[in-house]
């Protein structure tokens, strides 16, 4: 049976939909109608991506559900103010390349990509390209790179205990969120050391780096 794809949609107004889960079997029909109309933009990007990385057409396929399984529930990571495109669609298949990239990565990384389950949310952050892949995802290539630079910079007065600390303490701070249970539990294992001992290099780290903890 051949598939048949929209010509146009409005993506924005899709986005808004699915983002709506008090109607979740319309926020799901709009996720499907999002995805058929964008797959086809990205897919090509994706697997270029996708060899670049000595992965194959499986990888990509996989990354770009991902990416959709990530649209479906940060929906609302889209801002088209901060987009430098001038039309919507060109905004939204940057923004989805983006995010089709970062999964590509942690594919490449750990031989499968991260569909933003809950165990996603566990993740022990190591430097700084795995804090602006796991948190900053949307964000073009180039502001990556350059985000990455600055903050390599940045976390060079730490050793790598209190690097990972922060780093990770950090990317929870962004979202709102005190660290999980579990996610302490993978950080004290991580790098052998107590909870105490954890809040003793949390605080010396953001003292180090002149920041203020919000938890």
């Amino acid at each position: 049976m051949t598939r048949t794809f929209p010509k146009s949609i409005d993506g924005i107004a899709l986005l808004k939909s699915i983002g709506d889960k008090n109607d979740t079997e319309r926020a799901k029909g709009s996720l499907a109608l999002f995805a058929a109309y964008f797959e086809e933009k990205i897919r090509a990007y994706a697997e270029v991506q996708a060899s670049h990385l000595g992965l194959n057409e499986t990888a990509a396929l996989q990354a770009m559900q991902c990416a959709f399984a990530k649209v479906w529930k940060y929906p609302y990571s889209f801002d088209m103010s901060k987009s430098h495109c001038n039309d919507e669609d060109t905004a939204i298949i940057v923004w989805l390349k983006s995010i089709v990239a970062s999964q590509l990565f942690e594919y490449a990384k750990n031989g499968y990509c991260v569909d933003q389950t809950e165990e996603e949310d566990l993740s022990v952050i190591e430097n700084a390209q795995s804090f602006v892949e796991h948190h900053m995802p949307d964000i073009s290539p180039d502001d990556k790179m350059k985000l990455v630079l600055a903050f390599d910079a940045k976390l060079s007065a730490l050793d790598e205990k209190h690097r990972i600390v922060y780093l990770t303490y950090k990317a929870y701070e962004l979202r709102g969120k005190k660290l999980p249970r579990r996610l302490l539990g993978k950080l004290r294992n991580r790098l052998s050391i107590s909870q105490t001992t954890i809040r003793v290099y949390k605080r010396e780290a953001y003292l180090a780096l002149n920041d203020k903890p919000e938890y």
